[in-house]
C-alpha cells in the first residue's frame, strides 16, 4: 500500500462528507489510524492529533468513517471511507 492510497481514502470521504453537513470526527480501527499516521503529510496533523482539523477517535469497529453534523436537520450523519484494498 502506498501513502496516496490511503489519505486519498480518508481525503476523499472527508470531502464527500462536507455534502452531508460539517466533517467533526474521524472514528478509525487501530491499524488504520497507524496507517494514516505513518502515510498522511504532517502538517494535516495538528499538536493536538487532530487530523485536518477533525478530532480523531479509535474504534473496534473495522469500517472507518466520518461523522459530520447536519445543521439543517440537527442530526449526526455518517460519512463511510472506502478504505483501500490490502489495507
Amino acid at each position: 500500500m502506498n501513502t496516496d492510497a490511503v489519505t486519498n481514502a480518508v481525503n476523499f470521504a472527508i470531502l464527500v462528507a462536507h455534502r452531508l453537513g460539517e466533517p467533526r470526527v474521524l472514528e478509525l480501527s487501530h491499524p488504520q489510524y497507524r496507517q494514516l499516521r505513518r502515510f498522511a503529510d504532517p502538517a494535516d496533523w495538528s499538536p493536538r492529533s487532530t487530523y485536518r482539523g477533525l478530532r480523531v477517535v479509535e474504534t473496534d469497529d473495522d469500517a472507518g468513517r466520518v461523522l459530520v453534523w447536519d445543521r439543517a436537520r440537527e442530526t449526526e450523519m455518517v460519512q463511510r471511507i472506502d478504505w483501500p484494498a490490502g489495507r
